[in-house]
């Protein structure tokens, strides 16, 4: 009679979950709107760092299993033993769009509240185009930098010997 080899799936697995959450950082507010570019500086409304941006949640998630490896013959005295780990991580597992910067007039990581002002109101007619520099600001201030980063799944091996 043959006996049955039973296979263990869940032997050598690991799995981690990691959340990170964060309050807001402060920031000082200012009085009016300036261009992004950083050519002039606003007076402050209120304190300094007496604003807050918004929470920030971020969760990883791993799962990993070892394999140990037999090679090198059927001596035993020539064998070598290896360990190979296959894993699978989610960094922001919720996809998560955290805001890590916002503009100091409006509060706002997408918005600088400069276009709307009237101070940009006679630099945007003095352009040869008021619809393109508009355009052009608004993709220049809306930044990947004032984002954490989004989802990222990564599949690897780490062999040990």
């Amino acid at each position: 009679m043959e006996k049955k080899k039973t296979v263990q799936i869940f032997k050598d697995v690991g799995f981690n979950i990691q959340f990170f959450i964060g309050s807001g950082t402060p920031y000082t507010r200012w009085a009016f709107p300036v261009p992004a570019n950083g050519s002039q500086r606003a007076s402050i409304v209120g304190g300094i760092n007496s604003n807050y941006k918004p929470w920030t949640v971020r969760g990883n998630l791993r799962i990993d299993k070892n394999f140990e490896l037999t090679f090198g013959g059927k001596d035993p005295e020539k064998q070598r033993k290896a360990n190979l780990n296959v894993y699978l991580q989610v960094l922001n597992v919720l996809n998560q769009r955290n805001i890590l910067n916002v503009y100091n007039f409006t509060g706002l990581p997408d918005d600088d509240g400069f276009l709307s002002s009237p101070i940009a109101q006679s630099t945007i007619q003095s352009t040869n185009s008021p619809a393109a520099f508009i355009d052009l600001y608004n993709i220049f201030i809306n930044r990947f930098s004032n984002y954490a980063q989004p989802r990222q799944i990564r599949l690897g091996i780490l062999l040990d010997f």
